[in-house]
């Protein structure tokens, strides 16, 4: 208590006494408030697609908008603006849990055996696949994606195919557990059109 009267005088001028508790309880009770981890889900399809006959493929690079490429979640304030949550983080970095997660959701999709994940290499005839997200935004009841992808077939193959989509999905809520599910939502959107596309390229 004497080293509270001290910081009461220290500030030079008259602090009440009860004022100063208060704030040091404050700063107490905001350093010891947990952080909130948070990962991504793959998306259960409908139905897996039984008529790929495409080669395997391994999604080898995925980056996102600068603004999420941190280890906060972002979600939406009181007046509708992103804002930064300092107790909610990202088990591991954005981009390399979203590739992860797209892997998942793409081997959900396709037949067995046809999807290399990202750790591993990458055999002779499989497809690369770059994926941009180049915009990810959420408003009071919506999340929206503009993505781009270019699948890379093996050398000497066919050309290469660039796409562009644009996924819409459901805001339930705007706290950062909700948007961490409105990304798994969307990646899921985006395996459908990546396994699309793939689809298109013959096995060697």
């Amino acid at each position: 208590m004497n080293e509270l009267r001290m910081l009461g005088r220290s500030v030079g001028f008259p602090v009440a006494f009860p004022l100063v508790v208060t704030l040091v309880l404050t700063l107490a009770a905001c350093n010891s408030a947990p952080t909130r981890i948070h990962g991504l889900d793959p998306a259960v399809p409908a139905a897996r697609m039984d008529t790929y006959h495409g080669p395997p493929l391994r999604i080898d690079t995925l980056s996102v908008p600068a603004g999420w490429d941190r280890s906060e979640l972002l979600g939406l304030s009181a007046d509708g603006r992103l804002q930064i949550s300092d107790f909610d983080q990202w088990s591991a970095p954005l981009p390399q849990i979203a590739r992860q997660t797209l892997s998942d959701d793409l081997d959900l999709r396709l037949p067995s055996g046809s999807v290399i994940y990202p750790r591993l290499p990458k055999p002779n005839g499989a497809l690369g696949v770059d994926v941009d997200i180049l915009e990810f935004s959420i408003s009071a009841s919506q999340a929206s994606m503009q993505a781009s992808w270019l699948i890379i077939p093996a050398a000497g193959s066919q050309g290469a195919k660039r796409s562009v989509a644009s996924l819409h999905g459901a805001l339930r809520a705007t706290d950062p557990a909700a948007v961490a599910r409105a990304w798994s939502e969307l990646l899921g959107q985006l395996a459908e059109h990546i396994a699309a596309d793939a689809a298109a390229f013959n096995s060697p």
